[in-house]
């Protein structure tokens, strides 16, 4: 793959998991007509003690490093970060992770594009995330909690052995685009769970499970250096009633997740990033 000094993105449009969604949200997300936090329905939830929010605080140098659907929010947090005198630099890469391994569909064989997204992960693309300047990385991939390849044997997520070892090449990316003493953190983002989606219908329960193990890897991680790492759960906005209960319009006029019910529309990225900043602390300076 090519790249670049500053970004590297390659378009890879195969199902579901790269849809980039460009349908329509309501007037209530438009700019001058944005429906505040304090509208929104709440839930009361407990938070796991490895999720306390980071605070990065105003202005903050960060690089965003992930998939499509980290591409959509970094696309919507720039702009903003910018008007509060901080910085996000966008390094995302459509249909690739941010670790090692060969992601495998359900009948153990890898995803075509795999094998071009680990060559690029490995040659160029943490290389570039850690000699741009940022105090912080923004982290949000989906392909993360997938079962993967690694070393000639699938690691399954839904296993506490697979976790572990899904862990581990988390941190082998984390040492490199981070490393310990740098004075880096990372904050990670962890999906929503799927909205109804109008071109693929309800969500599949079972999605949902493998959100929870994808937080699961994250506390492994988290729990190895706190000081650096930090977590934050798109579901606190996107999903406001809680649980897997995410509808597509989560107040009228506002649904910030198009037509695949999982990427971001660029209205509702700019919707979220500021809600994202504040709990950030990456106020206006």
């Amino acid at each position: 793959m090519a790249g670049s000094a500053a970004l590297v993105v390659v378009a890879v449009t195969i199902g579901l998991f790269l849809s980039e969604s460009r349908a329509p949200v309501g007037q209530g997300t438009a700019a001058g007509n944005r429906t505040p936090a304090s509208a929104l329905p709440t839930t009361t939830t407990t938070v796991h003690p490895l999720e306390s929010p980071a605070v990065i605080g105003p202005r903050a140098a960060m690089v965003f490093m992930g998939d499509s659907l980290g591409g959509n929010l970094a696309r919507g947090l720039a702009p903003v970060a910018a008007s509060r005198g901080a910085s996000v630099v966008p390094i995302t890469v459509s249909g690739c992770g941010n670790i090692g391994g060969l992601p495998v569909s359900a009948d153990g064989n890898w995803l075509p594009w795999a094998p071009t997204c680990l060559h690029n992960l490995e040659t160029t693309w943490r290389a570039q995330v850690a000699a741009t300047p940022a105090s912080t990385v923004l982290w949000l991939s989906s392909f993360d909690a997938s079962r993967r390849l690694i070393d000639g044997t699938i690691a399954d997520p839904a296993t506490p052995e697979g976790r572990v070892r899904i862990a581990a090449l988390i941190r082998e990316t984390a040492d490199i685009v981070a490393p310990p003493g740098s004075g880096r953190r990372i904050v990670f983002f962890l999906p929503a769970p799927q909205s109804p989606s109008l071109r693929f219908g309800p969500p599949d329960p079972a999605a949902y499970s493998s959100l929870e193990h994808h937080a699961e890897i994250l506390h492994l991680v988290i729990a190895q250096d706190p000081a650096r790492f930090s977590m934050l759960r798109l579901s606190k906005w996107l999903c406001p009633y809680g649980g897997a209960l995410c509808p597509l319009e989560i107040a009228p006029g506002l649904a910030p997740r198009g037509g695949d019910g999982r990427h971001l529309t660029p209205e509702g990225a700019a919707w979220l990033a500021p809600l994202i900043l504040d709990e950030l602390g990456v106020t206006a300076s």
